[in-house]
């Protein structure tokens, strides 16, 4: 058995990071959410046609486990800010035929021969041939690629999608995803909020032992006992020389 590894990660493994403020430098976003998500590829500002005040940045994740991961949680750190994270919805898809590249149907629909993607011509496996590199449009014949943004015919095409997506919506046919402001329920662990440990450094010492507050009447008391106690000394000492004269 053979394994192919894709060269681009589809929408399907895509995430969005959303209200990043605008303040913050490309650059720097890409490098906070590359440190926290390490499979994440391919970062890239999401530009709108109206103006915002926040940024939204798109990115791949490799690791389906991180994928998973990142979803279940729903937020990121990035700078000072809390973000959310949601899948990523792409816009309305062509429908194009990879066989004739015309728009409106699919290869196995298609009657057509296979033909080059650039030129037109069409291709044989028994006939090798060199592409001119002249680029030829299957819409309009004009001097660019089929499905080139500037095609006219293409344009159209996109605009009358847009319509009709939006009256299925109104119909109640399809229903518009808009992404929700998603909150992680608080959950407190065992961990979170250790007791702190017992520590012996208020133990009784004597110069901690706090002396009872001194009132001016004990104030008073004390000095007039004293007065006393040196009055009877000087009364003793007095009689005593007395009888020794």
């Amino acid at each position: 058995m053979v394994v192919v590894k894709p060269k681009y990660i589809p929408d399907s493994f895509a995430l969005v990071v959303r209200y990043v403020p605008r303040a913050l430098d490309e650059n720097f976003v890409s490098n906070e959410i590359q440190r926290t998500i390490a499979s994440a590829d391919r970062i890239k500002g999401i530009h709108y046609s109206y103006q915002r005040r926040t940024d939204d940045y798109r990115f791949g994740v490799k690791d389906y486990s991180e994928y998973n991961a990142v979803l279940q949680l729903g937020r990121i750190v990035i700078g000072h800010s809390w973000l959310s994270i949601t899948k990523f919805y792409p816009g309305n898809r062509l429908t194009y035929c990879m066989k004739c590249w015309c728009i409106g149907h699919l290869r196995n629909k298609c009657n057509s021969e296979n033909k080059c993607r650039i030129c037109l011509e069409n291709l044989s496996v028994d006939t090798p041939r060199m592409c001119k590199n002249e680029s030829k449009c299957a819409q309009c014949d004009g001097n660019h690629h089929s499905l080139d943004s500037q095609c006219q015919v293409l344009k159209e095409y996109k605009d009358q999608l847009k319509e009709d997506v939006e009256d299925a919506i109104q119909k109640g046919l399809l229903q518009r995803f808009s992404p929700q402001e998603k909150s992680p329920t608080f959950q407190l662990h065992d961990q979170d909020f250790p007791p702190l440990a017992a520590s012996d450094n208020y133990s009784n010492k004597k110069w901690n032992i706090a002396q009872p507050r001194r009132t001016v009447e004990s104030n008073i008391l004390r000095a007039s006992h004293t007065d006393k106690t040196i009055e009877s000394i000087n009364d003793n000492l007095t009689k005593l020389i007395d009888s020794n004269k």
